[in-house]
């Protein structure tokens, strides 16, 4: 089995000395084949690109996966706080736009697997993402949350799996600073989503 796991920079694994938390959770799966707990377990792939929206993602969804198809495949997608940024000011994407793209996925995904898991949106530090430091590009916790809950109703009306982030990361970050630079976690928060991703991830590859 090979889990393909779609997102942007937090998917990628920014500001974790341990590759973020598909690297997390890809060393659990690697531990169990190491210790002889499991001698198949999953093959993890991290498909994070920093950036990326969820036009992009669906850009480069197909053959992204054509060229990993050689063996049973799971999908995770993480993206949308892209989807919800400002760019001097401008809306990025809209709502209806983003469904489309999430909806758009979805159909692709399907055409390889029936195992597929949608992520729940991370929040930001707004007294410093809007706009943040390495250029015009702004985050509000007001949009990101309304990405997030279109991607939750998404999933709801589809039946997809959906892993639940932000508001147990958002409270979380409230009692400990785990977004050193606004928008990125760091080492705790990475493993913050780690360990909310595992249980709907291992309940997927076991159906």
């Amino acid at each position: 089995m090979r889990v393909l796991i779609f997102g942007d920079s937090i998917t990628q694994g920014f500001w974790d000395i341990e590759g973020g938390w598909v690297s997390r959770i890809r060393k659990h799966y690697d531990q169990q084949m190491m210790d002889g707990t499991d001698n198949d377990p999953p093959t993890i792939f991290n498909l994070g690109v920093s950036g990326n929206s969820s036009d992009d993602v669906l850009a480069r969804f197909d053959n992204e996966t054509k060229a990993r198809a050689t063996e049973e495949l799971a999908f995770v997608v993480a993206i949308g706080v892209n989807d919800a940024r400002t760019k001097a000011g401008v809306d990025y994407s809209d709502p209806t736009r983003y469904r489309q793209n999430l909806c758009e996925i979805l159909r692709l995904a399907k055409q390889y697997s029936s195992k597929i898991l949608y992520v729940g949106l991370t929040p930001c530090v707004e007294a410093r993402s809007n706009p943040v430091s390495w250029g015009d590009t702004g985050y509000t916790n007001g949009r990101i949350k309304d990405f997030d809950n279109i991607l939750r109703e998404f999933c709801q009306e589809n039946q997809v799996p959906f892993a639940e982030v932000y508001e147990p990361f958002a409270k979380a970050e409230a009692e400990s600073e785990l977004l050193p630079d606004s928008l990125h976690p760091n080492d705790k928060g990475h493993q913050l989503i780690a360990d909310l991703v595992t249980p709907g991830l291992f309940e997927l590859l076991s159906r």
